[in-house]
């Protein structure tokens, strides 16, 4: 009996000084930092992620450098990084993953695109950077860039991925992403974008060349026509009659990103609003048709009216009334996909 007692006392101690564990909804909240290695910007987000339902929790703070890949690319005799640049890149990497650490991030990822597929030396690169930095890295797809674009915008606006619908439109590429009916992905990757429109609009519709040309404006009403004509024929022809369907069908507008969406359109329009109309976008083209490039007072005024009559053509061939402008990028859909972590 005494012996009972003793032992019974005993576990009651433990019991205070050592109470069982709990697993709490903090266990699965990991603090991570995603780096987004682009053509011309590198781009850090620091968040807290749920890793049990890829929910972004909190965004700590987004850190950016401009490094510009593209432009070194370009002066590039062959096709390869120059040292500077590639020096500089890792440089910033690491100020930025500093910062990440102050912040006490755990977890880090990177990923590039289209600047660091087209360098002969960007894969190799990218294994110096991890061995460098400590931070993983990995050339991705068109695909898998428009993947996480798409899982970006859906975390913003925290809503199901079965109804959405994203459009991004850059200076060389546009992609459409949404989700088919069984659940899979339906991809739009196309060169038909900003500049490789305007450069469409200067040789085929004003018969000028492009070497000698580099902008549009001033154009005519009847050139604003053809080139109407054609964006919206070549949305047609082009976009995959899946992806067609599904966006006549939804009764949701289309989430924008890239710098067509977020700026360019919403420059000509007076102002960023939380969405862009159909409407309002031929309203704006009717106003600058005839306008030369100071009138836009923009560093990017030789697309400013191209830009329009392109999103303009295809929101007419797919039936789409109301655009909703994002400032995305890829490291905020990186943050939330378990394939990079």
């Amino acid at each position: 009996m005494i012996l009972l007692c003793r032992l019974s006392i005993l576990l009651g101690l433990t019991f205070c000084l050592f109470p069982p564990i709990t697993v709490s909804a903090q266990d699965n909240i990991v603090r991570r930092a995603a780096f987004d290695i682009g053509s011309a910007t590198i781009k850090c987000t620091i968040a807290d992620v749920d890793i049990s339902t890829g929910h972004i929790v909190k965004t700590v703070e987004k850190l950016s450098r401009k490094v510009d890949f593209a432009e070194d690319l370009a002066r590039s005799y062959d096709g390869n990084f120059s040292k500077e640049i590639r020096s500089e890149g890792i440089e910033a990497i690491k100020e930025m993953k500093l910062k990440a650490i102050e912040h006490r991030a755990l977890e880090f990822f990177g990923v590039g695109g289209a600047a660091a597929r087209s360098a002969r030396n960007g894969r190799a690169y990218f294994v110096r950077i991890k061995k460098e930095t400590g931070i993983p890295c990995r050339v991705i797809s068109v695909q898998q860039a428009a993947l996480l674009s798409y899982h970006a915008v859906r975390q913003q606006l925290d809503m199901s991925s079965r109804d959405l619908l994203v459009w991004d439109i850059g200076g060389s590429s546009m992609k459409m992403t949404a989700r088919r009916p069984d659940g899979g992905l339906i991809f739009h990757i196309d060169a038909m974008a900003s500049v490789s429109f305007k450069n469409i609009v200067i040789n085929m519709i004003q018969g000028k060349d492009i070497n000698t040309v580099s902008s549009p404006n001033p154009m005519s009403e009847s050139e604003v026509a053809r080139a109407l004509n054609y964006a919206q024929s070549y949305a047609e022809m082009n976009v995959p009659p899946p992806l067609m369907a599904r966006i006549r069908a939804s009764r949701m507008g289309m989430a924008g990103i890239g710098g067509v969406h977020y700026y360019s359109i919403p420059g000509t329009l007076g102002g960023r609003e939380k969405s862009y109309t159909r409407d309002e976008v031929k309203k704006a083209l009717k106003k600058w048709t005839g306008q030369p490039d100071e009138a836009f007072d923009s560093d990017y005024a030789d697309t400013r009216l191209t830009n329009l009559i392109l999103v303009l053509g295809y929101m007419q061939a797919m039936g789409l009334d109301t655009v909703y402008p994002f400032k995305i990028n890829e490291a905020d859909g990186l943050l939330a996909v378990p394939e990079f972590w």
